[in-house]
């Protein structure tokens, strides 16, 4: 339908290029790795334009948003002092190589046309930093909860001004309390303890965490060595339900689930996204979704992508998200160089394609990291975040997508009801 039309070519880890994208109204916002996010009207879907673009803070960039508040996480230890110091970035040389602040930047933006630096409200320091987290919205008590992935727990250092710290035994994710009408006293206010596995394997920390909340069904799901399941009914407060794991898969990267809660939907990473672990010789473990049965943890089923990849596309499954329709099990999900793939998992055990797009190889020469980094049904189109291309919108005309439910906005991870 529309893009960006944009070309950010990556040649280290030090660059802005685009990450994750979240959703209010008719504004997307898109996370820069190495400098901050952007705003982008979506009004028109032919014709997406580039709002304003914000330069605060280092990497993973990873965006959510609720209302004028815009959450940003930072994966790695920076120099400051203060929260508007948080906003430098950083030298490689000068990466503060233990005890500086990484967690959650948090931004109110009351004008998404004027975005800047400025917005800064505050930051909150969370132990081992935030790679990405989680909108999980509490209205009643009048507060946005930030459920927070650490991913690795390295480097360790002891606590810092900002009160984060790290150690290798890891073993929790965080939750951060973010009062709407005064977010400058957002806090850290609860660890959450992953527990064991059934062979009594450490669960030590999540890579990505995905919650949904819909009709009486109120689960959350830790992406990390083992996928861990919670019952989040009352979600400051996550009480351990189950773990499982699948063979060959070393540790988790993505979790979501149907709109029903009773499966969940695994992803992996193997080769950490720049490698290229789609090619025809690969195992399937490596380039397939995997389908739980949340009440028992039995797998269910698997999804393989059927179209193979050169060797100098990096490729794994990366973020997806469900589609929200009580009609059928859909997803969308982008795949780095093999680009975005739509799935129906109605019936887990027997999980179709229903379209793709696969662009060819960015460099048939060499080896780069590029492609789409997540893809998301949002409003009756297909939002593709893209590494170096900012912005893809695609139309899907399919009866399984159908009469799909328009929300209001969209973050990553979070499955919020009713559907019909």
């Amino acid at each position: 339908m529309g893009h960006t039309d944009e070309d950010r070519r990556v040649t280290d880890f030090f660059q802005p290029f685009f990450t994750d994208a979240a959703f209010w109204g008719k504004v997307a916002y898109q996370g820069v790795w190495w400098g901050g996010f952007r705003t982008i009207d979506v009004s028109d879907p032919r014709r997406p334009r580039v709002l304003s673009e914000v330069d605060c803070g280092v990497f993973q960039g990873d965006i959510g948003v609720w209302g004028d508040l815009v959450f940003r996480s930072v994966d790695s230890p920076v120099t400051a002092t203060n929260a508007q110091q948080t906003c430098a970035n950083d030298s490689p040389a000068v990466l503060a190589p233990a005890g500086g602040f990484e967690g959650i930047q948090i931004f109110r933006v009351k004008d998404p046309r004027r975005a800047s630096a400025r917005d800064l409200v505050t930051v909150v320091g969370t132990d081992c930093g935030s790679h990405t987290h989680t909108v999980v919205p509490d209205l009643r008590n009048g507060r946005i909860l930030l459920y927070v992935s650490s991913s690795g727990a390295a480097p360790e250092y002891a606590a810092t001004r900002f009160g984060n710290s790290c150690s290798a035994e890891h073993g929790k994710f965080q939750v951060v309390e973010v009062p709407i009408r005064a977010p400058q006293r957002a806090r850290v206010i609860a660890d959450v303890p992953l527990g064991r596995s059934a062979d009594a394997t450490v669960a030590n920390d999540c890579h990505d965490i995905g919650v949904l909340m819909n009709q009486g069904r109120r689960l959350a799901v830790c992406a990390g060595d083992v996928a861990v399941l919670f019952d989040i009914t009352n979600p400051a407060a996550p009480r351990f339900l189950r773990s499982f794991s699948a063979p060959g898969v070393s540790s988790w990267h993505s979790g979501q689930f149907s709109y029903d809660g009773r499966v969940a939907v695994m992803g992996w990473e193997p080769g950490g996204g720049v490698a290229p672990e789609c090619e025809a010789a690969d195992p399937a473990v490596n380039k397939s979704i995997f389908f739980f049965d949340t009440r028992t943890g039995r797998l269910l089923g698997t999804w393989q992508l059927p179209r193979p990849q050169s060797a100098t596309e990096n490729c794994t499954i990366h973020n997806y998200g469900i589609v929200p329709t009580a009609r059928r099990d859909v997803l969308v999900t982008g795949a780095y160089q093999a680009g975005t793939w739509v799935v129906d998992f109605t019936d887990p055990r027997r999980p179709r394609t229903l379209a793709w797009t696969d662009p060819p190889s960015y460099d048939p020469a060499n080896l780069t990291l590029a492609g789409a980094w997540g893809s998301y049904w949002y409003n009756g189109h297909i939002y593709e975040t893209n590494i170096t291309e900012g912005l893809n919108i695609y139309r899907l005309r399919h009866p399984a997508v159908r009469g799909a439910r328009w929300q209001p906005f969209l973050n990553p991870q979070t499955q919020l009801g009713p559907v019909r």
